[in-house]
């Protein structure tokens, strides 16, 4: 308990430094002690005191006079919904401080709503405004509790139709203009944190990036059949094909180490096993242990290779890959890819990743003018951008999306601008109804309400019309042969015949020098 000692009552500049002995504490129990008689006390003084001491944010006063022994009599201040002078005995059974909060009476609860999606929205019905957001439903249940009134102060009338930026909403809470903002706002940006209720949130500022593309059915060849599976198939059917003729001339004892075992370890291929690796029949007598396991080894391989190459075009058939997911700013410059951001938000940016970071990549950035445009872009769901975006707002899309048959964004953690930071309503310093929303906030995340809200939120914008489920995803359809599919067919053929090309030309100028050096030698 505060208590005060006042000689005049009309003293309002005593009554200012008391008042600033109190910052920030201004809601507890206070007693004035008036140096004179009730008698002496006009009910005009009286009433001005205790004016000054709503216009301070004291809730609990009582005024006592000097002879207060004798009269029980005390005065105390009632500002709900308006100022009332109360004149009570003491020894009545009713509380001396009574709690004011517990029913308003409808007073004037002065709100500024921020309209960004999905902490708070605005719309018309009729002459009625009504608020929503998970926010909106804490403070329309706030005020349903303790029988406030919702007000939007006639000066802010004209921000109906737009986002009002934080830093609007701080200072009108800050000047007295309003006594809470319907809003989201970090307190670690501040040098007050006493302008903020206990946090509500946590949250961080991630980048939302489209899906990665699906691979062409081109790409399929390419991936199956790429070169260290080339390389290995070719090695297992040569040294097959040369320990099957091996086997073939050790049989016929024909191996002999000079030119013809150097063209059976060079061109050692044998049609008839070969067909083997595509499980055709073959004219290959198996009358040997050797040549049955050679013959088996073949067949196992081709059986592999078939069910290998099976499984995996059922596999891309079914779940088509995607490219390779970016994982860095700078892999959102190798794709010529930007990440839009309203300008109001480029200087959260630079708060928690610092100048440096912005200077570096701000290239990467599509700048758009205000809010109100950015949540329009986010809502087309445009896929050529990728999209600042928070923890708050991104579990609605994600959600959206569930109506879509494939999704067309994804949440990059890796792509971050904060690892974490908490999120508070903005009030009026020295509030007296700052510990009461805190209380409230506590007890509405306890009873799970405020998950409940959140939740409540997505079909409260698709009532409203803020988004439809339309899908605006594209189907994806897998041709069953296209000439594009040939591409590396193609290449490969070109260079297949470009290499029998270039080795007939080399065995023609041999055979030319050697039948011209030939006749030479016979002349």
């Amino acid at each position: 308990m505060a208590i005060l000692c006042i000689r005049q009552l009309i003293d309002k500049d005593f009554l200012l430094k008391f008042a600033k002995n109190l910052q920030h504490i201004r809601t507890r129990r206070i007693l004035v002690i008036h140096n004179t008689k009730l008698e002496a006390s006009t009910q005009s003084e009286i009433e001005t005191f205790l004016n000054y001491c709503m216009q301070f944010k004291f809730l609990n006063v009582i005024l006592v006079h000097r002879d207060f022994t004798e009269t029980n009599i005390f005065h105390s201040l009632n500002q709900f919904p308006h100022f009332k002078l109360e004149t009570r005995d003491l020894r009545t059974k009713s509380p001396i401080y009574p709690n004011r909060l517990a029913n308003v009476a409808k007073k004037k609860l002065r709100v500024l709503a921020d309209q960004i999606e999905p902490i708070t929205m605005l719309y018309e019905i009729g002459d009625s405004l009504i608020l929503e957001g998970y926010i909106g439903y804490f403070m329309k249940a706030f005020a349903l509790k303790y029988n406030f009134r919702l007000w939007l102060p006639t000066m802010y009338e004209g921000t109906i139709v737009r986002v009002i930026s934080m830093e609007e909403i701080r200072q009108a809470a800050h000047n007295g203009s309003i006594d809470v903002g319907a809003s989201l706002s970090t307190p670690q940006k501040e040098s007050n944190v006493h302008e903020y209720i206990y946090p509500i949130e946590f949250f961080q500022w991630l980048t939302m990036l489209p899906m990665e593309p699906q691979l062409e059915t081109y790409y399929f060849f390419s991936s199956i059949f790429s070169p260290a599976s080339l390389i290995t198939i070719f090695l297992f059917s040569y040294w097959v094909c040369v320990l099957y003729r091996l086997q073939l001339s050790l049989r016929r004892k024909t191996l002999y180490w000079n030119r013809a075992s150097l063209v059976l370890f060079l061109i050692p291929w044998n049609l008839d096993l070969l067909r083997g690796l595509l499980n055709q029949s073959t004219a290959i007598r198996l009358n040997s242990a050797t040549r049955r396991i050679i013959f088996i080894l073949v067949f196992a391989q081709g059986g592999a290779l078939n069910i290998l190459f099976s499984i995996t075009m059922a596999n891309w058939l079914t779940l088509p890959p995607h490219e390779t997911p970016i994982e860095s700013f700078d892999d959102v410059a190798e794709r010529n890819l930007q990440i839009q951001v309203p300008e109001p938000d480029i200087a959260e940016i630079k708060f928690y990743c610092g100048e440096t970071f912005w200077k570096q990549h701000e290239r990467l950035f599509h700048i758009v003018k205000s809010v109100d445009e950015f949540q329009e872009n986010i809502r087309k769901m445009d896929t050529r951008y990728g999209y600042l975006i928070n923890t708050l707002a991104w579990p609605i899309i994600e959600q959206r999306q569930k109506y879509f048959k494939h999704p067309l964004f994804r949440l990059s953690e890796s792509l971050y601008y904060t690892k974490g930071s908490l999120l508070s309503l903005p009030i009026s310093e020295n509030s007296m109804y700052k510990d009461l929303l805190s209380l409230f906030s506590l007890r509405s995340r306890e009873a799970g309400l405020l998950d409940y809200w959140y939740k409540r939120t997505f079909y409260t914008m698709v009532y409203i019309g803020r988004f439809n489920l339309t899908d605006l995803s594209k189907n994806y359809r897998h041709e069953v042969l296209t000439l594009k599919e040939f591409e590396w067919v193609w290449i490969t053929y070109s260079i297949g015949i470009g290499v029998s090309v270039l080795a007939f030309t080399f065995e023609w100028i041999c055979y030319k020098y050697a039948y011209v050096h030939f006749r030479a030698l016979l002349m």
